[in-house]
Parts: structure tokens; sequence; C-alpha cells
């Protein structure tokens, strides 16, 4: 095998590599490349060749490279080490060194990979995982992670801690390394009593979520709340968070008891106005009998006597007020409608005294039987009676006058004929 064919075999090599391959000698500057450089890094072979690769190198990396590449130089053996490479375009990329020397020779044989995708995700790892621990810490609620170690013959293993937050480590005034591998029966025994370790396994077997709640008893009777979610993440890990739920649990007895008493206020106003409702039904029975008896007395105070065809009788007793006379009008006009009579009679014989709008409500009415075809007779009218009828004039012609209600009974019957007086 000739040097030239072996050298046309490097070369090849040097152009199909998808890795950074190159040969880089003492004097600091790249001796041979591969075409992967001028894809990664956008410059020419010529460009990466004409100067010192340290000047391609970012300022912060520029004294751990020299320290890196002092060690290849020294023919250490291999050497491994990332720095970032600045492009064409100014941004810069992450690359990942294997080198080994060849004193001899004094040149340096390197395979160099672009890393900065995984960088920039171990970069967001590592920015996700603060985030994730200041969120963690940061909670009032208790955070932790356990895993289920492998048991002896198979069976389940202890719950050891792979994770605690700040609130369980200020509870428990124990440091974080102190927690991390150790068990739950060694760290938080009362776990076990408060069967959350057994709510633990439920929820590894049927990898689902978990919630529940439990009360801690004091010694004093009182009592502390808490509620616990066991969130399974893999067969063997599993996320619980525990917060102290005691002020919900007094907020819902309150409201829970707030309810109570607004549902017994409720159902005192409804038996109220049931109670309202039946004295209101009562008042109604009482004002519709008062209305009957009211009507029963006017009825019984103002009755309207048929004496003869064509004769009503209209006997008034005690006291004449002027709603009594409009009563008293009421009557009387439907009455002389129905019977067709020819005259009234009106006995003022029980009655003492009236005042003048009475009798303007009597003239009222004598005037009112007159259009309807019935003359008025007034008997019984007493002294005080007609000083009234003559203070307020009007009255002489309206209607006869009578003594005695036999007068009048007979001057109508006269006036009726002889039939009628038979």
């Amino acid at each position: 095998m000739t040097q030239a064919w072996q050298l046309d075999e490097l070369g090849r090599f040097f152009e199909l590599s998808v890795d950074l391959v190159g040969i880089a000698g003492f004097d600091g500057h790249f001796k041979r490349i591969g075409q992967a450089w001028e894809r990664t890094l956008g410059y020419s072979r010529e460009e990466l060749l004409s100067k010192p690769f340290l000047d391609f190198v970012h300022p912060d990396d520029r004294e751990r490279t020299l320290a890196e590449s002092a060690q290849s130089f020294a023919g250490v053996g291999s050497v491994t080490f990332t720095n970032r490479y600045r492009c064409r375009d100014g941004s810069y990329r992450w690359i990942e060194w294997n080198s080994s020397a060849n004193m001899e020779a004094q040149v340096v044989y390197f395979v160099a990979r672009d890393v900065t995708d995984r960088k920039r995700a171990e970069e967001a790892l590592v920015a996700a995982e603060a985030r994730f621990r200041a969120a963690i810490d940061g909670s009032q609620d208790i955070f932790v992670v356990l895993r289920r170690a492998p048991g002896v013959g198979g069976a389940d293993g202890d719950l050891v801690f792979t994770e605690a937050n700040a609130k369980l480590i200020e509870l428990l005034s124990t440091p974080r390394e102190a927690i991390i591998g150790r068990t739950i029966d060694e760290i938080t025994p009362e776990a076990r009593a408060l069967g959350l370790v057994a709510a633990i396994d439920r929820a590894l077997r049927s990898r689902e979520r978990l919630v529940e709640e439990r009360e801690i008893r004091a010694p004093d009777g009182g009592g502390t709340w808490i509620q616990y979610q066991i969130i399974p993440l893999s067969d063997d890990d599993v996320a619980v968070t525990t917060k102290d739920i005691t002020s919900f649990r007094q907020l819902e007895g309150e409201l829970r008891e707030a309810l109570q008493r607004r549902e017994a206020y409720a159902e005192e106003l409804a038996q109220k106005n049931r109670m309202l409702a039946e004295e209101n039904t009562e008042r109604e029975r009482a004002e519709a009998l008062l209305r009957q008896q009211q009507e029963t007395m006017i009825a019984m105070s103002t009755p309207i006597i048929q004496a003869w065809e064509g004769v009503l009788v209209l006997p008034v007793i005690g006291t004449v007020e002027t709603a009594r006379a409009a009563q008293i009008m009421e009557r009387l006009l439907p009455e002389i409608v129905r019977t067709q009579a020819r005259f009234a009679v009106l006995d003022l014989t029980g009655v003492s005294a009236v005042d003048a709008a009475t009798v303007a409500h009597l003239l009222a009415v004598v005037r009112a039987a007159s259009l309807l075809g019935s003359r008025c007779l007034v008997s019984g009218i007493s002294p005080a009676i007609a000083r009234t009828m003559t203070e307020i004039g009007g009255a002489e012609g309206a209607f006869m006058t009578f003594g005695l209600l036999q007068n009048a009974l007979r001057y109508a019957l006269a006036r009726c004929g002889d039939g009628a007086a038979r």
C-alpha cells in the first residue's frame, strides 16, 4: 500500500465524516480539517486554516481551551473537553473535542462534534429543574418524591425519599441530605398510622392519582385536617403533596351552619307566611261575614213592605245619616221599578232627628221616585225634622206629609181604587 494511496484514502475520510475531524499543529493552527467544519460554522476551510484556532473560541472559554490544549500538546493521552466556537453569522456552537497528540510529528489528531442541541437541552433541563426546585421550595405544602425499593423475595420494599422540599425540611428541622435516601418509616413514622403508606401502595398499583383527607386528633381533643395527593410517576416512584386544610374544614363547617341557619330562618319565615295567610283568610271570612251582617242590618233597618198593590211602605227607624239615606235610595228605587208602585210611604216615626244633608238626600229620593212615576208620602215627621226641612227650604210641594202612618196609607189606598181598599 503506497503512501499516496494512504493520503488519498485519508482525504476521502476527511470529506465523508459527519464529525468535525482534523489535525492541528502545536503552533495553534489547524493543519487539515474535514468538510463538516464548513457546514457547521459557515466559514470556508481557507478561513479556518488561515487563523489560529483560538481566534474562533468564545472569549470566556479561551483560558480553559488553552489549558486543555496544553495537556494534548504534552502528550498526556486522550483529552476530552467542550467549548464554544464562533460561526460566520456571529452565533456560537458548542463543540465537544476528543484529541490525542503525536509528539514526534508535533500535531494533534482530533475528532469533534457539534453538541449545541444537547447543551441547550441540558441547559433547559437545568433551568426547568431550578424552576421546579423554586416552585416546590416556595410551596406552603409539603412535597416529597418516594421510591419503592425492591423487597426481599419480590415483596414490596420500603418507601425511600428521593426528593423533599423546604417545607418538610423546616417542619422536621432536618437537612435535605439527612432525608434523601432514608425510608418513610424512619423520617415520618406517623405516615403509616395515618394510612398514607397504604394509600401510596394503592396508587402505585392502580397507577391513578389519589386524593384523601385525614384528621389528626390531638391529646387535648383538638384536631388538624390534612389532605394528601398521591401521583404515581412510574411503577416505583410517586410524588406526594400534603397540605393543612383545617381552616378550609372550619370554613366548610361555618358555611354548613350558616346554611342550616338560613334553612331554619326560611322555614320560620314560611311558617309565619302560612300563619299570615291563614290570618288573612280568617280576616277575609270575618270581613265577608261582617259585610253580610251589615247588609242584613241595613235590610232590617230599612225594610220595604208592599202594603197593597201599588203601595210600598218604608219604615225608617233610628238615626238617618248621609250614608243611610243613600242606602234608602239604593233600595227603594229598584223596588219601585220592580213593583210599579204608585205610592211610596216613608214613615219617619222612629227617627228622632236628621241633619240638613240627610234632608237633602230624602228630597233627592222623593224626586227620583217621582221620575219613576211614584209619589212619595212622608208620615211621622217630628218637630225637629220639620224645623230642619223648613231651614233648608225647597221641600214645599215636593211630597205630602201625614202625622200618622195610617193616614198616609188610607190616602194611598183611596187613590189606588176601591178594589184595593176592600
